[in-house]
């Protein structure tokens, strides 16, 4: 039957479809479903308003500080985007399906990237044009900067977006539905074996090294021990054979090969560059830092984003200083176990998995400038709700605790 909440439902999806998409229609589309949600609407407040507020400061005191309004103006709306999809996929009311419907829509929208990867592998195949020329026309038309890389003598080719940083928890919470669900187990495998390739195709040594991590903490932590040998003797033996007898070994060396080899020299280079420069900045102004928006006129990375560098965590240093990187990274944590954490979940396990995220998304910005932006926004939510997601799955639903009665005999009287 349908209800008043089901065109809610379909608002929030396709904002979470846009946000996947890298279009700028998840913006309106977030406005329509707080517009048309009062709950969701307050929510949505609750947890924006520390850091829309450290946002707008910080804005103020690099303008005052003399830079660029253009660079200032963009690099907070980075900012802002990263915490409105947080708050946003965050604040989904229960009636509405709240995380569930969050964690569905991001898994489809991703699986569905993972597909279109691999029609562009297959296009490459089939028309005999360079995957890479395919690669390219798909960045000007969606108006994005994908990273390319080739793969000698093969049809391969790097294919990563922004969104794929989140990919590595996505599977963490993917994996536990596998092992905790009984239902639509064949549907979730071949989901996690499209999102694996999606993940190989990145061809970024960080997501595969946050990937294997996240997939064994996921069967370390969500499994029983049969389960668990179970994973890892047939797991094993799978990818034994695969690799010793079929044409999959020769295309995951020539991938590593690729990524481990001299092919790496300049970008690597050029990122140590970047960082002892940064460092030099950072010395400059190491308590309140050079406000946001600032770059190095000797440094640029692009001319559209003259602010943004590859060592993205660093350049925050320099942006923010130590005392803003603390006041962020404090309220930031603040809003996750203040707000999005209730006291059932407030578990040891559960915390300590939370900080190992956060601790990722930092880690990410060192390799990559994708701290914000909707991808930022999509790992804190996956940080701040992993746990409630997994509990689900296996109907861990905290008891309530019923008021102890003691009867005596003069009440039985």
């Amino acid at each position: 039957m349908i209800t008043i909440n089901e065109p809610k439902k379909l608002v929030a999806r396709l904002a979470i479809y846009f946000i996947m998409a890298r279009s700028i229609l998840c913006v309106p589309f977030i406005a329509l479903h707080l517009a048309s949600d009062g709950k969701a609407l307050g929510r949505f407040a609750k947890l924006a308003s520390i850091p829309f507020l450290l946002v707008i400061a910080y804005a103020i005191f690099s303008l005052n500080n003399g830079n660029g309004t253009k660079e200032v103006v963009g690099q907070s709306r980075d900012m802002l985007l990263a915490f409105t999809v947080f708050c946003f996929l965050s604040s989904i009311p229960t009636k509405l399906g709240a995380d569930a419907l969050a964690y569905r829509a991001i898994r489809n929208g991703a699986v569905f990237i993972a597909l279109a990867k691999i029609g562009v592998i297959i296009a490459g195949i089939v028309t005999g044009m360079n995957p890479l020329l395919i690669v390219k026309m798909i960045s000007k038309i969606w108006d994005i900067q994908l990273m390319t890389m080739g793969v000698d003598n093969s049809f391969l080719t790097r294919l990563q977006i922004p969104i794929d940083s989140a990919t590595p928890l996505l599977m963490y919470v993917l994996f536990a539905e596998m092992l905790l669900k009984r239902q639509g187990r064949i549907r979730n495998t071949l989901y996690f074996i499209l999102l694996l390739i999606s993940l190989l195709l990145t061809f970024s040594r960080f997501f595969w090294g946050i990937g294997v991590l996240l997939i064994g903490l996921s069967l370390l932590l969500n499994a029983n021990l049969q389960t668990k040998i179970s994973w890892l003797l047939g797991g094993a033996l799978l990818g034994y054979s695969l690799y010793m007898f079929t044409p999959a070994g020769d295309t995951i060396d020539k991938v590593i090969e690729t990524r481990i080899g001299q092919q790496n020299t300049s970008s690597d280079s050029f990122r140590i560059v970047q960082t002892h420069a940064l460092w030099n900045e950072v010395e400059t102004a190491p308590v309140l830092g050079h406000g946001i928006g600032y770059y190095m006129p000797s440094l640029i990375r692009a001319q559209e984003t003259k602010y943004l560098y590859e060592n993205q965590s660093l350049s925050m240093i320099v942006a923010l200083g130590y005392s803003g990187v603390l006041i962020w990274m404090g309220a930031i944590l603040m809003v996750i176990f203040g707000l999005c954490y209730n006291k059932p979940e407030s578990r040891f396990k559960n915390v300590m998995l939370t900080l190992l995220f956060f601790s990722i998304w930092v880690a990410g910005g060192f390799f990559n400038p994708l701290l914000w932006g909707a991808s930022g926004g999509v790992i804190l939510f996956f940080a701040a709700r992993h746990h409630a997601l997994t509990a689900n799955f296996a109907g861990d639903v905290a008891p309530v605790r019923k008021p102890l009665i003691i009867r005596t005999a003069r009440s039985e009287a």
